[in-house]
């Protein structure tokens, strides 16, 4: 039969024929992965929102607060709410806390006090961030309103010598040159610091002593005068600063001791005297232990009795104590004890050496004769004639104590026979790193003795918080009657309570109390006081072990090598051909274990051989195929392994001459080295924490970017 031809033939029925899947790119590789872009995206977005909450803890542009005490009855602050307010037609009293209340942790204090054309600031410390911040020695304040306005700055006064309250004058006081005030210990302090530098600036220090009552017109506008209170640091005192508005009392760090060491108390008498005949307009209180009920029930000479009770009852053993470095006074009463058991001393770690050579200096300290000994010396002396004091109380990895415990010291390891005492209580978030200490002290059979286990031990009270608790704070606000407080020196919740406190336990109206945060402004006129806002730059600058600044975007690279780690891919190509000279190089840092992973790592391989041969064949932009080496591989290696790691592409084109890139070859000059020179910087030894007010915290790293 022959064919039939049809008149109006049917088009094909498109429906019917078999799905085709469109290629996505033309890598096999890429192709063969089944997770989607958006799927990638949104991991690394989750990644990228957790590294950036946790590297900008310390930054503060305007942080939730809606305590009833925030100065806005509770209403959160935004900066719709910033005043454009005019020049006020005389000058007011201004208050601004730079630093040290209710950040990520107790420190960097600075209070900066203005009016007119005049600024004095209180205090300079740091911050120890801990491990949420990896690298991260410490953090200082921002002090960029500060420095536009150091022209009107006239003196800065300090409280005492904790590193929270000072560590940061070696780094800022080049920057805003005036008058440094303080203690003599305090000075001496300072003067340490800045042995830590390269000697290019040199501060002014005025000494004042506080039992003389001296008082110094800063300017026109402030004078002030140290008022002596108790620490667990020598001379220390509180801040009396007279202006044209009224008095203001900032209290630094304290406790009240009815029998202190060096004999000199509280004056209370002298904070009555001011408020009875002058008056208080602002109280800046502490806020650190005031939660804690009641008020101490021992003081220094029962830690002194407490240590001879372990003498005596260990008396053939070679003793360690461990201790803050800055517990001068202790030190004293333990010299003192060890020299009526006819025992030696010998001190060990950097920062405790470098406090007693202030102390003693500073005339703060007296060493009984022939009490003190050489580290080297005590193989010489047997058990029985030996104490130790140390640093390492908080647990810190690398510290003396640790170092013992492992067996890493130089000239002393714990033995069976030995009796570690702790003269300390762990620092919040340090629990675990002092269980871990004492652990390793344990394993090597040496004896144990910590502070509030009588029960266990038999010995008394062995530490003394340097701060005050509950009752002690409505003793002291009921001293000074202010008529405003602001509760400084704590983390949030501790300013709260110590807000809750004033206005329950005496009397101070809640409109009257402001809790703060780094760059709140408070003005004071006749009308009263009122928050106005906040300075545009507050929260902190990060520095490493050597004293250099760290940037946040390296903070952030750290954080997420911490967790997810780095894959480096490496190609090396002809240029102009774009052939691949050698099989492309991947190394893998915190990420996977290559050799546990040859079959991904062939598939990386198999990628970029297919990736180079497409993209280097004609013309072609580095930079554009670097960023697509740079998403993909990250889209191959989330496929396979669900993280995403640092990628970095590294490309290598070999051949041709430099002016291909635009780049004249570099040529010496006549005279002119090619390497620089050394700038002669000296850098800092690292920071560790000497008083119980540093909480370094310990967070688990979850977040990441």
């Amino acid at each position: 039969m022959g064919q039939r031809r049809l008149a109006t033939p049917k088009g094909d029925d498109t429906g019917k024929r078999p799905l085709q899947v469109k290629q996505k790119s033309t890598n096999t590789v890429l192709n063969a992965t089944t997770t989607r872009k958006g799927e990638v995206f949104r991991a690394q977005r989750r990644m990228s929102e957790g590294v950036n909450a946790q590297a900008s803890q310390h930054l503060i542009n305007v942080p939730v607060n809606k305590s009833v005490y925030n100065g806005y009855g509770g209403r959160q602050f935004s900066l719709k709410d910033q005043p454009k307010r005019p020049r006020a037609p005389r000058p007011t009293l201004k208050v601004i806390p730079i630093g040290g209340v209710g950040e990520m942790g107790i420190g960097k204090n600075m209070t900066a006090i203005e009016y007119d054309n005049d600024i004095i600031v209180i205090d300079m410390g740091f911050l120890f961030p801990g491990s949420d911040y990896p690298g991260i020695n410490y953090i200082i304040p921002d002090t960029q309103w500060l420095e536009e306005n150091k022209h009107r700055i006239r003196a800065h006064v300090f409280t005492h010598g904790h590193l929270d309250h000072i560590g940061a004058f070696r780094h800022i006081i080049p920057k805003l040159p005036a008058p440094v005030y303080g203690t003599k210990f305090t000075l001496g302090m300072l003067q340490r610091t800045m042995e830590e530098t390269d000697g290019a600036f040199t501060p002014e220090y005025h000494e004042l002593n506080p039992e003389n009552h001296d008082t110094v017109q800063l300017c026109d506008s402030f004078s002030v005068e140290l008022v002596r209170v108790n620490h667990s640091i020598p001379d220390a005192a509180a801040v009396v600063v007279r202006t044209p508005v009224g008095n203001i009392l900032s209290s630094g760090d304290w406790r009240i001791e009815e029998n202190p060491v060096d004999g000199k108390k509280f004056d209370f008498n002298r904070i009555s005297e001011i408020a009875e005949k002058e008056g208080f307009l602002l109280f800046m209180n502490e806020s650190t232990n005031c939660e804690s009920d009641g008020t101490h029930t021992h003081g220094e000479f029962d830690i002194q009795h407490s240590m001879g009770e372990v003498m005596d009852k260990w008396s053939k053993s070679r003793i360690i104590v461990s201790s803050f470095s800055s517990q001068l006074h202790r030190i004293q009463l333990l010299l003192e004890e060890a020299k009526k058991h006819d025992r030696k001393v010998a001190f060990a770690g950097f920062s405790m050496i470098q406090n007693l050579e202030v102390a003693l200096r500073s005339g703060v300290i007296k060493v009984p004769k022939d009490t003190v000994v050489k580290m080297e010396d005590l193989i010489k002396l047997p058990d029985n004639k030996i104490t130790i004091v140390c640093t390492g109380s908080q647990g810190e990895f690398n510290a003396v104590l640790n170092r013992m415990a492992t067996g890493a010291h130089k000239y002393v390891k714990i033995k069976g026979s030995d009796v570690v005492v702790l003269s300390s209580n762990p620092i919040p978030g340090n629990e675990k790193y002092v269980v871990r200490t004492v652990d390793g002290l344990m394993r090597e059979g040496g004896e144990i003795i910590q502070n509030g286990k009588t029960h266990l031990t038999g010995i008394g009270p062995l530490h003394l918080s340097g701060h005050g608790y509950y009752d002690d704070h409505v003793r002291v606000i009921n001293a000074v009657k202010p008529k405003y407080y602001l509760p400084n020196h704590g983390e949030f919740h501790m300013l709260v309570h110590n807000a809750r406190l004033a206005e329950k336990e005496c009397g101070i109206p809640r409109q009257n109390i402001f809790v703060c945060d780094p760059g709140d402004i408070i003005e004071f006129t006749s009308d009263g006081a009122h928050k106005i806002g906040r300075i545009v730059h507050s929260g902190g600058t990060m520095y490493d072990d050597a004293g250099a600044v760290v940037s946040e975007v390296v903070l952030k690279d750290r954080i997420h090598m911490s967790q997810e780690g780095i894959f480096i891919v490496i190609l090396t190509v002809q240029r102009g051909t774009g052939r691949l000279l050698t099989s492309p190089d991947i190394i893998s840092r915190g990420f996977i274990y290559m050799r546990d992973n040859e079959e991904l790592m062939g598939m990386i391989r198999q990628y970029l051989k297919q990736k180079a041969a497409r993209s280097f064949s004609g013309k072609y932009d580095i930079e554009v195929v670097k960023k697509e080496i740079k998403d993909e591989v990250t889209h191959i290696l989330y496929d396979q392994t669900r993280r995403t790691p640092i990628v970095i592409p590294v490309v290598n084109e070999v051949g041709g001459a430099a002016k291909a890139h635009g780049r004249a070859p570099q040529t010496k000059s006549a005279g002119q080295p090619l390497m620089p020179q050394p700038s002669g910087k000296r850098f800092p030894r690292k920071q560790t924490p000497d008083t119980e007010t540093v909480v370094p915290r310990d967070r688990s790293d979850s977040r990441s970017y």
